[in-house]
């Protein structure tokens, strides 16, 4: 049996004992008058980490939600026979893909040559003797369209299709359409994503105008993430100190996921893994602390990103100035970017002004130029970009830095990877 304390802290899933309503936000209520308007399609974004997911899981409980994710989707066929396969399983999906096949099979050997298939053997493929053509895609993904709307018409399900913007470019048009079309015939359809991405899908099918409700997320407060570990260290009976906890939620950097995260790893630290007699405060040193947030850095493994960030872009001939840092070593701009970046206070959003700012008071006498800086920042957009194009760690727009996932700031800031580069040092963080 697991120990209770993975049931109080939850990181990657749903939390009960630790889940926050978040009174200033109502976002509850917002979605639960959303889901009874008819024939809308529901729109939820914000930030990386910031519990849009948990939200759904917690409103609708598990058994209301058919659960689709962007990133496997190349059209609106994958998406309603993913549908179909939690619905049906994939008995339902052969039988459906059987009766097209057939229908398929029996109009072609009635039809004229080159009338129907004609082309297919140029743009198909042999699937069990039967020529899959674009034609026979198009009726497979028709086929899976009227099933869905057959099976979950004013139902109390739910369509949640979390990461919308992972879907490739060419593909969102078409799954937009089918989106609007199947919530017009009275299926529940939720959508989630990034902030900057949040009008994809209207963007892909301006007809959606006027058909979305969105519900912004944004990250959370302090105050919100400290309920996490005040609920949670109260279930299992442990009295943590209150600056403990503040510490704790501002590392946090506004994502619960990584309050839990932080709550779980002090909890294993200090040996908590069931229900305590409460009779004193626990004490927290500070090297009980920081071995916390070590521990938790092995959650999330960035070494290599910070890696390709420390190194910068590939230069032709030239060598780079070398600064004096406070941390005792010497560093290029692209280090000197990193270290000033993950100073106290922990941010993720950073002004032009203020990254100089930090960098000038990192470096002991001489600092990177303006325009260095601005170039470097540039690289790194780029750098970033390219380990991940559609969800980068970090993006420069030339006078704004916007780290855009929290783990990755929080990995920056409490491994080792910058001081183990440094060293020349080798080995997972």
């Amino acid at each position: 049996m697991a120990d209770f304390v993975f049931d109080v802290f939850v990181p990657n899933g749903t939390p009960t004992y630790t889940y926050v309503t978040r009174a200033e936000e109502k976002n509850e209520e917002k979605l639960a008058t959303a889901l009874d308007m008819p024939k809308m399609v529901i729109s939820i974004s914000g930030p990386s980490k910031t519990g849009k997911t948990a939200l759904v899981d917690t409103l609708l409980t598990a058994e209301r939600i058919i659960p689709v994710t962007g990133h496997s989707l190349r059209s609106s066929n994958d998406l309603w026979q993913s549908v179909m396969r939690w619905i049906g399983g994939p008995e339902e999906i052969e039988k459906i893909k059987e009766r097209v096949l057939k229908a398929g099979a029996e109009g072609r050997a009635s039809a004229e040559a080159g009338l129907i298939f004609g082309k297919g053997r140029a743009e198909g493929q042999i699937n069990g003797g039967i020529e899959l053509t674009s034609a026979t895609s198009e009726k497979f993904g028709i086929e899976f369209f009227e099933a869905v709307v057959k099976e979950l018409r004013g139902s109390d399900f739910v369509v949640f299709l979390d990461d919308f913007h992972y879907i490739a470019e060419e593909a969102q048009t078409d799954i937009a359409k089918s989106i609007k079309a199947i919530a017009e015939r009275g299926v529940r359809v939720c959508i989630a994503s990034v902030p900057h991405k949040s009008d994809d899908m209207v963007r892909a099918n301006d007809e959606l105008t006027g058909r979305v409700i969105s519900i912004p997320f944004d990250y959370w407060t302090v105050q919100e993430l400290e309920i996490i570990a005040k609920n949670g260290f109260s279930v299992l009976g442990v009295d943590i100190a209150p600056d403990v906890i503040k510490r704790l939620a501002t590392e946090s950097l506004g994502s619960p996921q990584l309050m839990q995260s932080l709550c779980l790893s002090l909890c294993l630290e200090k040996g908590i893994r069931n229900k305590q007699v409460l009779e004193k405060r626990t004490e927290v040193s500070d090297a009980e602390y920081r071995a916390a947030l070590e521990r938790t850095t092995l959650q999330t493994d960035y070494s290599r990103t910070v890696e390709k960030l420390h190194t910068g872009a590939k230069e032709r001939g030239t060598q780079r100035k070398e600064f004096d840092l406070k941390d005792g070593s010497t560093g290029d701009v692209y280090r000197t970017i990193l270290l000033a970046l993950i100073e106290n206070s922990p941010r993720l959003s950073f002004g032009y002004d203020e990254v100089m700012d930090r960098i000038k008071r990192f470096c002991i006498e001489d600092s990177p130029s303006g325009s260095s800086v601005q170039l470097a920042l540039k690289q790194m957009d780029g750098i970033a970009k390219g380990i991940k194009k559609d969800s980068p760690v970090l993006e420069w727009d030339d006078d704004k830095l916007e780290v855009t996932n929290p783990y990755f700031m929080f990995y920056l800031r409490s491994s080792q990877k910058i001081d183990q580069i440094h060293t020349g040092k080798s080995g997972m963080v």
